[in-house]
């Protein structure tokens, strides 16, 4: 039985003045999958993600998470909704060392009445306990380097990346949008952090959906492939036979 899709993307467009950056874009992600949006630079995979995700507004079109309309909603409403996002620029907490940053991941935002907080007391360290073994178990599943009470900002950059997909673990997200989640990682990471996030499939349920400049990672790794270019969708469909195809193979690497 074919699965649901889970995000639809219905003739989205969006336009910076008289720049148009997105042209009638229409696509969908099926519940469960890893589906990858790949093209050359400034073919607008990121204006894509940012519509998605409720950092821009669209100026025509439609976007459906979970048979709901998302269009116009504030970002941390579509996250509430089960969608988390990583960033191509990672951010994280700089100020903060690398377990704060995966513990408010893991905070609830329980309603802070006096009532609520002396009921809860008793209780809190025990929370404040586990919660802490929660965080370490998400960055030592991340792969991030231990220690783990050192600030965040003395990490390398790859390091903060997989904190930042540590901290998206953690949030229980449905789905996750990845921008270059390989970008700035060592070759030996690379391989891992593909394990975990197929793992985050096969487990949880969890559907992923990432734009991506490495060809080779996202043809082993994505069942299904659209490429952008100019702000049109140009090519879809199962991730090896699109990629396979010589004139995506000369757009996207020139080879």
């Amino acid at each position: 039985m074919m699965a649901e899709p889970l995000l639809i993307i219905d003739n989205v467009e969006k336009r910076y003045g008289d720049v148009v950056a997105l042209r009638g874009i229409s696509a969908q992600v099926l519940n469960g999958s890893i589906t990858a949006f790949v093209g050359p630079n400034g073919a607008g995979k990121t204006t894509l993600f940012h519509t998605i995700s409720g950092d821009m507004h669209l100026d025509g079109g439609r976007i459906i998470y979970r048979d709901r309309t998302i269009n116009g909603m504030a970002p941390w409403r579509i996250a509430r909704l089960g969608m988390g996002r990583l960033y191509q620029d990672v951010c994280i907490f700089e100020n903060l060392s690398v377990i704060e940053n995966a513990l408010l991941a893991l905070h609830d935002h329980p309603s802070q009445s006096a009532i609520v907080s002396l009921v809860q007391w008793p209780f809190s360290r025990r929370i404040a306990v586990s919660r802490r073994e929660s965080a370490e178990a998400f960055l030592i599943e991340a792969g991030v380097e231990p220690p783990f009470d050192r600030p965040a900002n003395s990490l390398s950059f790859g390091n903060k990346k997989l904190l930042a997909l540590a901290r998206l673990m953690a949030g229980g997200f449905d789905m996750l949008l990845l921008d270059e989640p390989t970008s700035g990682l060592a070759p030996q990471m690379i391989g891992k952090v593909a394990d975990i996030l197929r793992n985050l499939v096969k487990t949880k349920g969890i559907t992923i959906a990432l734009i991506e400049h490495n060809v080779s990672f996202v043809e082993e790794f994505a069942d299904f492939t659209y490429v952008l270019n100019a702000g049109k969708i140009s090519d879809e469909g199962p991730s090896r036979e699109v990629l396979s195809k010589e004139e995506n193979r000369e757009l996207l690497i020139g080879l």
